[in-house]
């Protein structure tokens, strides 16, 4: 698979294909004595399976023909998707489909799905092999709800032979988990988990997805104990093909989602004591729910979560930079993770008083009930970016167009952008697009706008002040100090709302009305709205990165 990668277009798995190798650690796997950073050829040998597994592509088959695939999926148009139209395209009509459709409508969506399929042997016969949890029960409704889902997949994959669809893409998929294998290779995940943890699980298998936007952790209690998966979707696109080529994104989705099997229990044992902390989950209500966690003990698990994420990263690489990781969380609305980290560092000098994980979680949650909201300092809760940090803080954009322009420019500007709208309301933020004249008459102190302009274009643009360092001049633009002149220039930004700082604005400017058009889809990889800004002429990336933010000045760092 050659050619560059181009960016992927992400929404928000007998006989598995299986690869695993081996690295060599010091000392046996889960043993809780194990100290952090021991590493080397010794006595035990780490596996890790990697794999693209028959019952997840079923599962995310029949996805791709529901409302699911609007937001669950990728919406690149790749030669896989183009091949399940092509092989399934008799069999939309399927009473799986519509089952399907209807277990979304009840809220069997995200990872009830994925950790059901677990429980069954490979296609087409989807035996049930491990008993259905009473989490997995809860999700359904009913036993007898589950029962039947199993049976319509399977009537599925009989009718479609679904098992010579997946057999005719090995060559796809042994590619796939290659690159991956690549990547990984040489780094003691699992030891470096174990190590942190003080505890161990049965298994540790990564699935890999073509189809799947984001990732989930499932975990499956067997008769050999508790088998972890991170099951994850492709990070970019390489020509018609999807990769997970991506050791950043691997490495977080992988430890991320192992992490929850560690994490959950704990936190739900320990969640008496948790309750105390419970104020401080109103004024982060809002960013939680827009993000799929409703509640305070799910968001307890996100911030524990990707704390330890952080923390077993950091142990893994010399050079990581955590400070940025952990700005980067708090953007998107987890506010107590600084807090959580110095906890953290606490526990790790302390093991011989906290050998497990288990027997610190008590701190977290004592420290917690103690902390409030007014100990925290205004850069957290005052919007600092990066890009994706947008949409948790808000269910409603205000999308400005320009009018200071050719009118058939803007006209053309305007339908983009509703259809735009079109696309982020099946992830159920409502958008409403406005001219920059009828912007200037209203109160933004409660709104959250995304402004298209040209540098004397936008009117609404022109009277405020963006607070980074962005100068419009008359047929340029001028940022971070330099001048860029390129008709094929398009900035976009986020920055805090000049009327109110705990809210976003995001700008998209260009040097021509036509380098608006398509903007808002010009970054959907996910390590692409990880930044505050990227600057492109034409489809080539100049520059991105993050801002430096001191007393409220946002400023970009001199290369």
């Amino acid at each position: 698979m050659g050619g560059r990668i181009d960016r992927l277009r992400l929404g928000l798995f007998g006989g598995s294909m299986i690869v695993a190798w081996a690295v060599c650690t010091t000392i046996g796997v889960g043993g809780a004595n194990a100290g952090p950073g021991s590493r080397g050829c010794g006595k035990a040998t780490e596996m890790l399976s990697v794999s693209i597994d028959p019952r997840m592509e079923l599962l995310a088959v029949v996805q791709h023909f529901t409302s699911w695939a609007e937001g669950g999926h990728i919406k690149s148009n790749t030669s896989y998707k183009h091949d399940i139209d092509k092989y399934f395209g008799d069999f939309p009509k399927h009473r799986v489909v519509d089952y399907t459709e209807r277990l979304v409508d009840a809220g069997f969506t995200h990872d009830a799905p994925v950790t059901f399929v677990l429980h069954h042997s490979d296609p087409p016969g989807l035996a049930l092999e491990t008993p259905y949890s009473q989490y997995l029960t809860g999700r359904a409704d009913s036993e007898e709800r589950l029962f039947e889902f199993s049976c319509a997949l399977r009537d599925f994959a009989q009718e479609t032979d679904f098992m010579r669809f997946y057999r005719s893409h090995q060559s796809l998929y042994d590619t796939l988990i290659n690159e991956v294998k690549s990547l990984l290779s040489g780094k003691a995940y699992v030891q470096t988990l174990e190590d942190f943890y003080g505890d161990s699980r049965s298994t540790y298998n990564l699935i890999l997805s073509p189809l799947f936007a984001g990732g989930y952790g499932p975990t499956v209690l067997t008769g050999e104990g508790y088998e972890i998966y991170g099951v994850i979707g492709p990070c970019a696109l390489k020509n018609t093909h999807t990769t997970f080529a991506c050791l950043g994104y691997l490495e977080s989705m992988m430890l991320h989602e192992w992490s929850h099997s560690f994490v959950n229990p704990l936190v739900d044992e320990n969640m008496d004591a948790f309750e105390e902390s419970r104020h401080l989950f109103e004024p982060i209500k809002g960013m939680m729910k827009r993000q799929a966690y409703p509640n305070w003990r799910i968001s307890l698990y996100e911030h524990v979560v990707r704390a330890c994420e952080i923390h077993l990263r950091d142990n893994l690489h010399e050079e990581f930079n955590k400070e940025e990781f952990l700005t980067y969380q708090e953007g998107k609305g987890f506010w107590y993770i600084g807090c959580i980290d110095s906890l953290l560092n606490s526990y790790q000098r302390r093991r011989d008083e906290f050998p497990a994980f288990s027997d610190f979680v008590p701190v977290i949650a004592s420290r917690l009930a103690r902390l409030s909201v007014s100990d925290l300092p205004s850069e957290i809760t005052s919007f600092a970016g990066p890009l994706d940090g947008i949409f948790p803080r808000t269910d409603r954009v205000y999308f400005i167009y320009p009018t200071a322009i050719d009118e058939r420019a803007a006209g053309e500007i305007k339908r983009d952008l509703e259809n735009l709208g079109q696309i982020l309301s099946g992830a159920d933020i409502d958008v409403v697009v406005l001219s920059d004249k009828e912007a200037q008459s209203m109160d933004w102190g409660d709104k959250v706008a995304f402004i298209y302009g040209t540098p004397k274009g936008n009117c609404f643009l022109a009277q405020i002040e963006p607070g980074i360092p962005l100068a419009l001049l008359e047929d340029a633009i001028e940022f971070g100090g330099r001048r860029y002149e390129s008709e094929d220039i398009l900035l976009i930004t986020c920055m805090p709302n000049p009327y109110n700082e705990r809210l976003p604005f995001a700008l998209a400017v260009a040097n021509s009305p036509r380098g608006l058009i398509g903007a808002g889809l010009r970054m959907a990889g996910r390590s692409e709205w990880n930044v505050d800004y990227v600057m492109f002429e034409g489809d080539e990336q100049l520059t991105s990165g993050r801002y430096q933010k001191q007393e409220g000045t946002w400023s970009v760092v001199s290369e």
